[in-house]
Formats: structure tokens, C-alpha cells, sequence
């Protein structure tokens, strides 16, 4: 569930705030999505293969996607023509754009009995250039923001994204929350209620709110 470029989850000191204006007209924007038919039909219990499936094989004509899958699309259907682009903004919106995703996490263990040595480990993958390397072989993007991949010997589509990457922020505000997966899980089963009519967006939110500040 994102909240819309700009917006966020949450209110400057981690506490949520998911009954305010962003989450809100986010909420009511993917419900009149819905309501008017353009979601995939049974997007609600669908895996994330079946949604990636029902895009190559043509049935949707945007989705939400891993980087990692251009290679699989392209595999799987070459007579498909498509493109990335940055994540839609509400008209008028002339700030930057956050991008949904997923992160590689890399530290040292508590319980290691070699901290300093882990650490050098860590310097060295987090290095300009090694980081740099890491990331062209991944067909991802660096957390060093120094370090720029040589996606020379890519599918171009790998160098468009990193552009608009490069123009935006990286956005996911669940990375580091306490148990992440139960916020999202208490989320999602709300605006479930929502999407299939039994509760208003008022009422999902609102039930959001105290679940996760019993959690926040």
C-alpha cells in the first residue's frame, strides 16, 4: 500500500498516522480503482507470480514490479513492448517521487566474536566501487549513493530505471518498524473490508490507527 508521492504512513516521529489526509485519499483513490473495475480481478488474494504472470501475459497494463523481473518478462513473452516509469503523482505535484523497495540489509551480529574484522567486510562491499560492482551484477541499485552501475551490457530498461531512481528517493516505511509484517498484515485485512464493501475507508483507517499504535 503506498500513500502517494510525498505523503507518508507515519508523522515525523514514527507514530502513525494513517487517518490523516495522505493515507486517506491514497485509500479512497485505490478504492474508486477498484469500484470502477480497472484492479485484476481477484488482485485481493492473488500471489505476487500471478500479478507479475497477469502483466506479461498482457492482461493488466501496469503493475508495481521488482527490477528483477524485466529479464523474466521479456523471457517469458519478447513480443511484449513496455517500459518503466516512476510511480504515478496526484496532478500538480512538483516535488521528488518516492520509489517502493526492497533492500538488501547487511550489518554485524551482536554475538560475533569478530566485530571489527565483519565490519571491514561490510566497508568494503559498501565501497564506491565494489558497491558500484555489486549492484551491475544484481541489476539493482547501490545503497552507496557515490557508487553508479555500469548497466552498459544491460537491458536498457535497467539504465531508465536508475534514472528515475536517481531523480527520486528510495521509499519503504516498513523497513526497520517493529514487527513489520504484522502492520502490513493489519492493514491489508482492513482495507480488504473496505475494497469488498463491507467497511468504509473511515472505518479501515481508523481500526488501522489503534492497531498499530498498540504496536508504534
Amino acid at each position: 500500500m503506498g500513500v502517494g508521492v510525498g505523503g507518508s504512513m507515519l508523522t515525523k516521529d514514527g507514530k502513525p498516522d494513517l487517518t490523516g489526509q495522505s493515507v486517506k485519499s491514497a485509500t479512497e483513490y485505490v478504492k474508486s480503482l477498484n469500484d470502477a473495475g480497472v484492479i485484476a480481478p481477484g488482485a485481493l488474494t492473488m500471489k505476487e507470480q500471478d500479478k507479475v504472470e497477469k502483466f506479461t501475459t498482457g492482461q493488466v497494463g501496469m503493475v508495481i514490479d521488482s527490477l528483477a523481473h524485466i529479464t523474466l518478462i521479456k523471457k517469458n513473452n519478447p513480443d511484449l513492448k513496455f517500459t518503466v516509469t516512476p510511480i504515478p503523482a496526484e496532478d500538480g505535484y512538483t516535488g521528488k517521487r518516492g520509489i517502493p523497495y526492497a533492500s538488501w540489509g547487511i550489518g554485524v551480529a551482536d554475538s560475533s566474536k569478530h566485530k571489527a574484522e565483519a565490519f571491514k567486510l561490510v566497508e568494503f562491499l559498501m565501497s564506491k566501487e565494489k558497491n558500484a560492482e555489486l549492484s551491475t551484477l544484481a541489476n539493482g541499485f547501490p545503497g552507496n549513493k557515490t557508487a553508479e552501475p555500469d548497466f552498459s551490457k544491460s537491458d536498457p530498461l535497467f539504465k531508465t530505471a536508475f534514472d528515475i531512481y536517481q531523480a527520486g528517493y528510495p521509499a519503504n516505511e516498513f523497513v526497520g518498524l517493529p514487527k513489520s509484517e504484522d502492520l502490513m498484515r493489519s492493514f491489508d485485512e482492513q482495507l480488504q473490508l473496505t475494497l469488498t464493501g463491507k467497511q468504509s475507508v473511515d472505518e479501515t483507517l481508523t481500526k488501522s490507527q489503534e492497531s498499530w499504535a498498540s504496536v508504534l
